[in-house]
């Protein structure tokens, strides 16, 4: 089953260097576009580098959202 995550678990988990706890319970995990924004991994913050090394291991995969509808009635 495709596990989506927002940006709070991700976060705060590479913060205190632990994500790969997601990865251990969840094997890949999903991400819109707009997490990839707001975890602003090409700035120089707290846990940028696991969570680009998770991206670039290819178990974080970024993925655009295809139906806005329903992206605007969860707005």
């Amino acid at each position: 089953m495709p596990v989506v995550s927002n940006t709070s678990p991700i976060l705060n988990l590479a913060i205190v260097d632990r994500l790969k706890l997601l990865h251990q319970q969840f094997g890949q995990i999903q991400i819109p576009t707009v997490v990839l924004e707001e975890l602003k991994v090409d700035e120089e913050r707290p846990g940028s580098q696991s969570i680009q090394a998770a991206i670039a291991d290819g178990w974080i995969k970024v993925q655009s959202v295809g139906n806005q509808t329903f992206v605007q009635l969860l707005r």
